[in-house]
């Protein structure tokens, strides 16, 4: 059996392929997504309540802290070789012994990811159709989250949850433990891995809202500059510089994360309960920044200029 991590090589239906290149592309390159791409969703029957971001989430959380495969599991070889993984290290260790990250092939920058400007869609918040499944749920869920997020919170953003406001309450209560002052890391280095998250994989409407939150923590329009030409955090310094550059490469290459990725976050100080809030908080802001990106959500027009203007 000849196993390909290339998806294009297997047999699909036109719906399969229209949601696998929309995904690709939504993890690869989330500001070139367009109207067309939606349009070529709803093509093939799929409706606004689509979405597709998830997966950018649990998966750096996995790479992230390291997270081992089952060694009874009975893992078909062919696949295993496709993702660069042996049986034998199936059944000793894939994280703990690479001390060192893999050599990396292109420098740390988003020049790998296409950069695309804000959206602005004719649809109104967003580029899709949000008219609330449920009003009072979603009422109840949205005046919730523009109680807990701030001085200037991300309103289109959660309206483009209209139609699901299940998801909508599943990302407030994730957003509550990694987020949104709730995280134990203090509101600036929240907002510090989220800005970079936001920059290095060019997410211009949640890196906005981010460098809205550093300035709002206390953070300089000089910081927010610099962080976002560099997210890799070299104009930072201590703990909070080892978390950039932990976020930056869990967002750009979570294959290459290594033990030794880890070692640099913990001896800074950060304790292992921190390490899980770090390597969650950095994943969901890449769901997060995926999910404004997929559906088009228009930034609102209340954020500083200092905010904006980097992006």
């Amino acid at each position: 059996m000849a196993v390909s991590t290339d998806w294009r090589k297997a047999r699909l239906t036109p719906a399969d392929y229209a949601i696998l290149e929309f995904s690709e592309k939504l993890t690869a390159a989330p500001s070139a997504i367009t109207e067309g791409d939606l349009t070529g969703l709803r093509h093939q029957g799929f409706s606004d309540r689509v979405a597709a971001a998830y997966r950018n989430f649990i998966t750096r959380v996995a790479d992230g802290l390291g997270v081992e495969l089952r060694r009874d599991g009975a893992y078909v070889s062919e696949i295993l070789r496709a993702f660069g993984v042996s049986e034998a290290e199936v059944k000793t260790t894939i994280y703990g012994d690479r001390q060192k990250a893999r050599e990396e092939k292109s420098p740390p920058s988003r020049s790998r990811l296409a950069v695309g400007t804000l959206p602005n869609t004719a649809r109104g918040v967003c580029g899709i159709d949000t008219p609330p499944s449920d009003k009072p749920r979603f009422k109840e869920l949205f005046g919730e989250t523009m109680q807990l997020s701030g001085s200037h919170p991300m309103r289109h953003l959660a309206q483009a949850f209209g139609t699901r406001p299940d998801a909508l309450k599943a990302t407030l209560e994730f957003g509550r433990l990694l987020g949104m002052g709730g995280s134990g890391l203090g509101r600036r280095l929240e907002a510090i891995i989220g800005l970079v998250v936001s920059a290095t994989a060019w997410m211009p409407y949640a890196g906005v809202h981010h460098a809205q939150a550093l300035l709002d923590a206390g953070g300089t329009a000089n910081e927010v500059e610099k962080l976002v030409q560099d997210p890799t955090g070299a104009s930072l310094t201590g703990p909070e510089r080892a978390v950039a550059r932990y976020s930056e490469k869990l967002t750009r290459e979570p294959g290459t994360m290594a033990r030794s990725d880890l070692e640099a976050v913990r001896q800074v100080g950060f304790a292992d309960r921190d390490l899980v809030t770090i390597a969650a908080s950095a994943a969901f802001e890449n769901y997060l920044g995926r999910v404004a990106a997929g559906v088009l959500v228009r930034l609102e027009e209340d954020l500083t200029a200092q905010a904006v203007r980097p992006f």
